[in-house]
């Protein structure tokens, strides 16, 4: 999480950024090596059985605004997913592995670090960043494929996946995780980016794994949310230009929005919430069960083929303060405090949307707290959950 960058907007300066149930079993695997069918109620309009593979999609959005701490923990945790994949009866499954960012831009550009054009676009990353040279991806590859032995990368896969993950922390402070997601996968309507072509099998598991210290912003096409032509303080029918607008408009906390004016009109009041939930059709976000559609829409047998696990920070405390506005303006400025702090000083604002989001795949979904020293737990907990889901990798 970025503290407020500011950016200016007709003069003044403007805070970018502050800061489905899973169907059971019906039948038993046939086979002394648990390949066999595995016949599943599908659901209505989906024939035949489920059939499971060793086939596994990963798809990692990172975040990149999050802070350099958030990142290297995951990076420097990485190979304790692959070592633990290594180790299941089998081998590595048949992988494909690739990275997105939550920018998918803001408005008309005027907000900093936000474009007008779609920001990073739902575009997998897979140059070299951060501090390495060299991907060692084959030329073309835009995402790590090791299958059956083949591999589209030469040397480490951890590495490999280390130099193509190193996003940095300057996108834009409104983050749209979700929609990223759906943009990357061609789930939303339009067609997949063409540099993403190829990564999704249809038999193959798709695991999405979703590392942010903010909340979903992802808004429908056409939004107005990110304007600041006529929205650039308090009284303005969005409010001042900075993230508490995706509270604002895409929570509800026991069926109220998140208030934007400060009770006393004083910069030191604090105002403590709970019940807090996504705000679906009263907000201005897209509604998360239209998200969830549109990820299940991509598989034949969605309740078997996709997980979803959230590294985030927890619902609640959810707590409202305010700080002095960047510019002239009526009171203070509202912003959501962090509802977890690590050892090492990493923060992060509740992720209400998100983890509502991951916690509506029943148990093919997880959350798991992004304010931890060492996300080696939790990468392990990523590898058991694959091995839960597919015949003859268990441990």
């Amino acid at each position: 999480m970025r503290m407020p960058a500011l950016g200016l907007v007709a003069g003044a300066a403007l805070a970018a950024s502050a800061g489905c149930g899973t169907r059971a079993l019906t039948a038993n695997t046939s086979g002394g090596g648990g390949t066999g069918v595995i016949s599943f109620d599908a659901g209505p309009g989906t024939g035949g059985a489920f059939q499971p593979t060793r086939d596994v999609d990963i798809l990692f959005m990172i975040d990149n605004t999050a802070g350099v701490l958030v990142q290297h923990n995951l990076l420097n945790n990485f190979p304790t997913f692959t070592t633990a994949l290594r180790s299941l009866t089998g081998g590595l499954p048949n992988l494909h592995i690739a990275v997105i960012t939550s920018d998918l831009g803001a408005g008309d550009g005027s907000v900093a670090g936000c474009t007008a054009d779609g920001g990073d676009a739902g575009i997998f990353h897979y140059t070299a960043r951060g501090t390495c040279t060299s991907t060692n991806l084959d030329p073309g590859a835009t995402f790590i494929s090791d299958v059956d032995g083949v591999k589209n990368y030469t040397g480490n896969i951890d590495d490999v996946f280390t130099c193509i993950a190193s996003v940095g922390n300057s996108g834009c402070g409104f983050e749209q995780p979700l929609a990223s997601v759906a943009r990357a996968l061609g789930a939303d309507g339009r067609p997949m980016p063409a540099e993403n072509q190829g990564f999704l099998r249809p038999d193959a598991l798709l695991f999405i794994v979703l590392l942010t210290d903010e909340d979903d912003c992802s808004v429908p096409p056409g939004s107005a949310l990110f304007d600041t032509t006529s929205n650039v303080n308090l009284a303005s029918q969005l409010g001042p230009a900075t993230n508490f607008r995706c509270n604002e408009f895409g929570h509800l906390c026991n069926g109220a929005k998140p208030p934007r004016l400060a009770p006393t009109g004083d910069v030191n009041d604090l105002v403590s919430l709970d019940g807090c939930v996504s705000a679906e059709g009263a907000g201005m976000l897209t509604p998360l069960a239209t998200l969830r559609a549109q990820l299940r829409s991509l598989k034949p047998f969605p309740d078997q083929q996709i997980l979803v696990a959230a590294i985030a920070a927890p619902s609640a405390p959810y707590t409202v303060e305010w700080r002095n506005p960047y510019g002239n303006d009526t009171g203070p400025w509202p912003v959501i405090d962090h509802s977890c702090m690590g050892s090492d000083g990493t923060f992060a604002a509740p992720a209400v949307r998100l983890n509502e989001f991951a916690t509506g795949f029943g148990a093919n979904g997880q959350t798991s707290n992004i304010c931890v020293d060492s996300f080696a737990p939790i990468l392990s907990s990523f590898a058991a959950q694959l091995a839960a889901h597919i015949p003859g990798l268990q441990q």
